[in-house]
């Protein structure tokens, strides 16, 4: 629930940032920082207890097809975060299944060039699998968000920090807080959620989750046409 409402602050301040107050864009970046990690982390979490591999793919195949029309028409010619997490699945998939072999080179060099081009791009199924390596580990989940918000952080605060002196333009103030609040705060607040996690699965949102995606992009996008 935390990322969707998250991708919902995301994808309203990407769109409609511009024009909002700047206070208001800000905050809806800043919450944006829950959605991918908690994405990336369920993820994790579903390719650990799904009964059929084949099944969650083609979902995720599905749905990102669906969505890919509206994500179009708001941002162009890139594909959207359902892929990213299918490259994720597949990469985790080859891991557990491939490694040793010859073919498991090929499908990693394939899942990583294939990511240039998806939202996150390479970073996101380098997430996933991150996650699901450090799944053992007492505070995995703390040092793979740690190293996540300082590699794209710090480049962030610099950006704002160059912005604030003259040096940097480009994107609004507002915009670049935004940013950096969502590399740091939103990444904090997802940090918090995923280590908190007691394992257990609470009520089921999948199919929400599967339809909501690329029903919001499309009310987004006719919403644009009249702002």
């Amino acid at each position: 629930m935390a990322a969707i409402a998250g991708m919902s602050c995301n994808h309203v301040a990407n769109v409609f940032g511009d024009v909002m107050a700047p206070a208001a864009t800000m905050i809806l970046f800043t919450l944006g920082g829950l959605t991918f990690p908690i994405m990336a982390f369920l993820l994790c979490e579903g390719y650990r207890h799904t009964s059929s591999i084949r099944r969650y793919a083609t979902r995720l195949a599905l749905f990102a097809v669906a969505a890919e029309v509206p994500w179009f028409l708001l941002w162009g010619p890139s594909l959207n975060v359902l892929f990213t997490l299918l490259i994720g699945l597949g990469l985790l998939w080859a891991r557990d299944h491939l490694r040793g072999r010859g073919a498991y080179g090929l499908v990693i060099v394939a899942g990583v060039a294939a990511s240039w081009l998806c939202d996150w791009a390479i970073a996101g199924p380098l997430m996933i699998v991150f996650f699901h390596r450090v799944r053992e580990q007492p505070r995995g989940v703390l040092k793979v968000m740690a190293a996540f918000g300082a590699v794209f952080g710090i480049p962030q605060l610099i950006s704002v920090w160059g912005a604030g002196l003259g040096a940097a333009g480009g994107l609004p103030p507002a915009i670049q807080w935004g940013a950096l609040g969502y590399y740091t705060l939103g990444f904090a607040l997802a940090t918090f959620l995923m280590t908190t996690y007691n394992g257990q699965r609470g009520p089921s949102l999948k199919w929400f989750f599967y339809a909501y995606y690329p029903a919001h992009l499309l009310v987004l996008w006719i919403i644009a046409q009249f702002v």
